[in-house]
């Protein structure tokens, strides 16, 4: 199997396995930096955000992994939107790459770029970067591989963070199926009880549990 195909099954492999066994987590992340060591040297993390668009608009759960500590000097970036490596994810979901040294991923962008059936490559700039003060993330494009877009790197330190909100959201949505609604009328009963309660769907998931599960 070539690079290119071989980093896009690692991908698939590392989306799938967000909130499963551990395990399985850990040897798809091993993977996919041993592919990404092997052709950008300086490689240093990884960013994969996958938004779930069913329980309220684009809730992001995103894995970061750096493996060189947050200290590490990022000069390159490559953004890739899942959804040009699988259909099942919102068009929002991405993995953006980190390296130490500017440049790093010119070639594995243009190889991406032919594996996935010619989509554009776009660079941005370090003048427009400067100018902009920001860099046009967390959106960008959802049908090009963008370079050095993702410059600084927001909150570069290991973690998986909204799982666990994302966990409670969905409970809570069983719970009103569970008591009778269907599920798209409990997704908006959900949304518009925390706009009225005027707090976050998650806390507001959470307190809703809460008070079912205490026993009467």
């Amino acid at each position: 199997m070539d690079l290119p195909a071989a980093l896009l099954a690692h991908l698939q492999d590392l989306t799938s396995s967000i909130g499963q066994d551990d395990q399985e987590l850990d040897d798809s992340i091993a993977a996919l930096t041993t592919a990404l060591r092997s052709t950008a040297a300086s490689y240093c993390g990884f960013q994969l955000t996958i938004v779930d668009n069913q329980v309220t608009n684009q809730w992001p759960v995103t894995l970061t992994a750096f493996s060189d500590g947050h200290d590490v000097p990022v000069a390159t970036s490559l953004r890739l939107p899942l959804a040009l490596v699988s259909e099942a994810v919102d068009p929002e979901s991405r993995v953006v790459f980190f390296a130490v040294t500017s440049g790093a991923f010119t070639d594995l962008a243009a190889d991406l770029s032919c594996a996935l059936g010619g989509i554009p490559v776009e660079q941005q700039s370090p003048a427009a970067y400067i100018a902009d003060g920001a860099s046009a993330r967390p959106g960008g494009s959802d049908s090009a591989i963008e370079l050095d877009d993702d410059l600084p790197p927001v909150a570069p330190v290991s973690g998986l963070t909204g799982l666990a909100d994302l966990t409670v959201l969905n409970r809570a949505i069983g719970m009103l199926v569970d008591h009778g609604y269907d599920i798209v009328d409990a997704h908006q009963v959900l949304r518009r009880d925390a706009a009225a309660a005027r707090v976050a769907p998650q806390i507001y998931a959470a307190e809703m549990l809460r008070q079912w599960v205490q026993p009467s």
